[in-house]
């Protein structure tokens, strides 16, 4: 297992292969960060057994990135999750946020470049797995998202939910 990114510089025509993130890791999205540095986060499923997303940081365009650590606030079952720039200023996270199942399909927003994560919204609390964020506009998110009452992939379901501007605690 492994993660990496795959990069254009010339809007699609060629691609090249950036740098690996091992041992452990695998399904991987990237956003830029709002530093002003072009930096990039990537966040990864982890096979470590700890039941947490992985997170590394890149400065150069993916070239290289950090060592992953742990994302100690994004509880995960080794599942998918999705993560997007959004348009308000915040990076939004999703995925099932329970350690041992497949359950409580949870937004989180993080507005200091992925260090802490703040509970947006939980948009279904039962059998949940894979989802797709969506910057809707500058106040809204949408997701698509597996759900069902008996097992995750029972129906795909939509949410639009307001995305906070600040936030508490």
């Amino acid at each position: 297992y492994g993660a990496h990114v795959i990069y254009s510089d010339d809007h699609g025509k060629t691609w090249r292969l950036g740098g690996a993130i091992r041992p452990d890791m695998n399904e991987a999205q990237v956003v830029e960060l709002f530093d002003g540095k072009g930096s990039l986060l990537i966040n990864m499923r982890s096979y470590a057994g700890r039941n947490l997303r992985a997170q590394a940081i890149s400065t150069d365009s993916g070239l290289n990135w950090s060592s992953p650590r742990d994302a100690t606030q994004l509880v995960d079952s080794v599942c998918q999750g999705s993560i997007i720039r959004h348009a308000s200023g915040v990076i939004l996270f999703s995925n099932p946020a329970s350690a041992t199942r497949r359950v409580n399909l949870t937004v989180r927003a993080s507005s200091d470049h992925g260090e802490t994560w703040h509970t947006v919204t939980i948009l279904a609390p039962g059998p949940s797995a894979y989802s797709c964020l969506v910057c809707l506009s500058e106040t809204e998110a949408g997701c698509l998202f597996e759900r069902g009452r008996e097992n995750v992939d029972e129906r795909i379901s939509f949410a639009r939910f307001t995305v906070p501007q600040t936030f508490s605690g």
